[in-house]
């Protein structure tokens, strides 16, 4: 199987997962001694006005850490690209980055049983310099993964799937996303979500699962 057919597969099968899981994690209790598993955010329709602690929507005993961001600016280019730059603060420092989805979005369904649209495209996560630089540091110190980057990638490309909303036309209401990072190197095989809501202005950078952590700082890292 090439590297296209796997990557392929892999969202295909992800699709699927992430469709179940949002249709049917409220009918399923945790069981004791498992894994804790991410909630979704208690968003709130007030609308930021300036950029936030990224901590202030998680929770002091979340097992997670679920980040938002102040929509700072969100940019439309003449390709159809959708611009944003996210900015918060942690410990009384800013951190900043840009999101960058793509112009090119193909329409899909699960089966046609669930009347639910998916939209396949990619998301670029870029750096915008120092503030970037310490969104990593951050994001290492929280994960407690210990990779000590020292900056941000300059870009990183995610393949992405929606499971909410129109990433095509962010302005329609609140997008949610999975993001896929591949790799030759199976270790940094990495997923997250990626949330946009303009109407409050505030876009979410979302754990997929623990074991992702170590990952997500490697694929955002400069090396």
């Amino acid at each position: 199987m090439s590297a296209v057919e796997h990557q392929t597969t892999l969202i295909a099968i992800a699709t699927s997962t992430v469709v179940l899981t949002f249709l049917f994690a409220g009918c399923v209790k945790q069981q004791q001694g498992s894994t804790p598993q991410p909630q979704a955010n208690a968003q709130t329709s007030a609308t930021l006005d300036k950029p936030p602690d990224i901590m202030s929507e998680s929770g002091p005993d979340e097992y997670f850490h679920d980040l938002v961001f102040y929509v700072q600016e969100h940019e439309r280019l003449a390709d159809g690209t959708q611009i944003i730059r996210a900015s918060g603060v942690h410990k009384d420092k800013p951190v900043a980055f840009e999101v960058a989805l793509g112009p090119t979005w193909k329409a899909g369904s699960v089966s046609k049983d669930i009347a639910l649209v998916t939209y396949q495209g990619t998301v670029t996560y870029r750096s915008v310099g120092s503030e970037s630089d310490r969104f990593v540091q951050v994001l290492d110190g929280l994960y407690d993964v210990k990779l000590s980057p020292k900056a941000m990638r300059k870009e990183t490309v995610f393949d992405a799937i929606s499971f909410k909303g129109d990433p095509r036309d962010l302005s329609k209401g609140e997008v949610k996303i999975k993001l896929f990072y591949s790799s030759n190197d199976a270790d940094r095989y990495a997923e997250l979500f990626t949330n946009v809501d303009l109407a409050s202005r505030r876009l979410y950078f979302n754990e997929k699962d623990a074991d992702y952590r170590a990952p997500v700082v490697r694929a955002l890292r400069a090396d």
